[in-house]
């Protein structure tokens, strides 16, 4: 108790001492848990709410569709065939447009009774089911309308009051629900349903076409039982187009095809900027834990305990940060993880599977980070942890001569990355995280062929590529002036001996930048090509931005590392260079 109760007091009152540095831990690691979490949450979202939907709405496992003038040849050869279990009447059909509120939408046109049907009941979530002159819309249709209860639509130059919202699981959602079209290609558009005689009156002379549900013994079968059926000796003079569950499924799947793989390499790139946050932490803390780590030795502590007390800290707020991804995670996954209305919420607590995956994840930024210097600090002698002797600069002859005759700026900038590659790396890592999700941003919509099908798909994968890419500019944001900050403080002793010898606060703040410059540049070159292959492993076909937009993502990106680091780097030039020094001798 009584290692655990120093441990628990020390942490506590570094954490009250250095909030700022608390602050900092805890977004970097939750920004990356929270992207990483809603990307494992949406991997069995979909199905989960599609199964929910089936289950409470009587899914048919087949639905057979045929432009038969009597389906009941059809209908019949179905009952016959083993296998089945359940089958429904046909229900005549046929797609038209659907106009409410200045906007026109292709759809399918549904007849069906007042009496629940035995095979594909659609599940009423507002208003009521349908009644004569009255029409109940799919509740994503509905939304993408933007028409409610009391709301009129017009069907084939028809007027129609809604009387309610439905959803169903025998068809995709909005926009793969129009399936009542015949031979050919098939466009994508919403579904309505009307009584059996509305129906028929809206169609006038169209001859429309009649769809059969069916549940089977097997749902698992359901692919191998249609090709069964309707071979091409069995099917006659009939055309039947037949669509399984499991297509159903993979359509309503492809709403976040590239949402959930875009939360996932998202989330690993938010870790490596977290990394990097975390290792700028650690490299702050070093003097304060050595002299700690110097001081518990001192009293009889051990390596082991002494790594201990360091790492606890940063474990027990990765405990907190974890917690917090998760619940936001949590709160965001219902309208990222099951995006379109025309399934039921499956929104719930994060799976097992989610939990150990963000616990690992949380583990492995923070050990990633912080591990190292811990170490260091814990096989450290006492006397030279207590002492905190400075650290003797490597002298490169090589690098002298080669410098020896740039302008001051580049000299004293080069010095200043050879004497700290550590740092170098870090920031490259952080530059290239980001130019990887504004290339792929970019990528995204040099894409010519939007579709008006995938519009819907698109804006939510837009949505998600533009929010991860904020997320992690930010997060570079910040690292990139902590880095410039801590740079300048590090070097303020040497930088000041300059200014005594004749550089001035220009040149310094000058050198300052081109030190972080000189390590981003390997972080733009890196990133945008990986950008590229990033989107092209996802993507059917590669569109490469113009020319002119990646070299502007390039320029821009270095131009914001030069300018968040002339901030800090001017702030520690403002006093006199006597004065500085009066300061570090004092």
């Amino acid at each position: 108790m009584g290692h655990l109760l120093l441990t628990w007091r020390l942490v506590a009152r570094d954490m009250r001492r250095h909030p700022g540095e608390v602050v900092m831990f805890l977004i970097a690691v939750t920004t990356a848990i929270t992207c990483l979490a809603l990307g494992l949450a949406t991997r069995d979202a979909v199905e989960t709410a599609y199964l929910k939907t089936r289950e409470a709405t009587a899914g048919p496992d087949v639905v057979a569709i045929t432009t038969a003038t009597d389906p009941s040849r059809v209908a019949e050869r179905i009952a016959r065939t083993p296998g089945v279990a359940e089958q429904a009447d046909p229900v005549f059909s046929f797609s038209t447009t659907v106009r409410a509120h200045g906007r026109t939408e292709r759809s399918a046109v549904e007849g069906r009774g007042s009496a629940p049907s035995a095979v594909d009941r659609p599940l009423v979530t507002s208003g009521t089911w349908v009644r004569s002159k009255g029409v109940v819309v799919e509740r994503a249709f509905a939304e993408k309308l933007g028409v409610r209860v009391g709301d009129r639509v017009t069907i084939g130059g028809r007027g129609y009051p809604v009387v309610g919202t439905a959803v169903s699981a025998a068809t995709g959602v909005y926009p793969w629900s129009d399936w009542a079209q015949g031979p050919g290609p098939s466009d994508g558009g919403g579904r309505v349903w009307l009584t059996e005689a509305d129906t028929r009156a809206a169609a006038g002379d169209d001859p429309g076409v009649y769809t059969i549900r069916v549940r089977l013994t097997d749902p698992s079968t359901a692919a191998q039982w249609a090709r069964t059926v309707f071979t091409k000796d069995r099917r006659g003079a009939d055309w039947v187009n037949t669509r399984n569950w499991q297509v159903v499924l993979e359509a309503d799947s492809k709403i976040i095809k590239f949402a959930q793989p875009t939360l996932v390499i998202g989330g690993w790139l938010l870790a490596a900027a977290a990394i990097v946050t975390l290792a700028a932490l650690a490299a702050v803390r070093a003097t304060r834990d050595n002299r700690r780590a110097g001081l518990l030795k001192a009293v009889g502590a051990g390596p082991g305990t002494v790594a201990a007390v360091l790492l606890t800290q940063h474990l027990l707020l990765t405990v907190v940060a974890t917690a917090l991804g998760l619940a936001f995670a949590t709160l965001a996954a219902p309208g990222l993880a099951v995006p379109s209305a025309g399934l039921l919420d499956s929104a719930g607590p994060p799976s097992t599977d989610t939990v150990v995956a963000a616990v690992l994840a949380a583990v492995v930024i923070s050990l990633a980070g912080t591990l190292g210097p811990v170490l260091r600090a814990a096989r450290a002698s006492t006397v030279q942890a207590l002492v905190d002797p400075a650290h003797l600069l490597t002298y490169h002859p090589r690098l002298t001569a080669l410098t020896a005759y740039l302008p001051t700026s580049l000299l004293l900038g080069v010095r200043l990355l050879a004497r700290r590659p550590g740092r170098a790396a870090l920031t490259s890592v952080g530059t290239a995280a980001t130019c990887v999700m504004v290339t792929a941003v970019l990528t995204f919509h040099a894409d010519p062929a939007y579709s008006r099908i995938s519009e819907d798909r698109d804006v939510l994968t837009d949505r998600t590529l533009l929010g991860v890419t904020l997320a992690l500019a930010a997060l570079s944001t910040l690292n990139t002036v902590f880095l410039g900050w801590r740079t300048a403080v590090q070097a303020r002793r040497a930088l000041t001996i300059t200014r005594t010898l004749g550089a001035t606060p220009g040149q310094v703040v000058t050198a300052l930048c081109v030190a972080q410059l000189l390590s981003a540049v390997p972080g733009v070159v890196l990133g945008i090509p990986a950008g590229l292959g990033l989107y092209g492993l996802f993507s059917f076909e590669m569109w490469v931005p113009a020319t002119a937009w990646l070299l502007t993502v390039a320029l821009a990106t270095l131009l914001a590392v030069a300018a968040l680091t002339a901030l800090p780097a001017w702030v520690h030039t403002r006093g006199p260079a006597g004065r500085a020094l009066d300061a570090e001798l004092a």
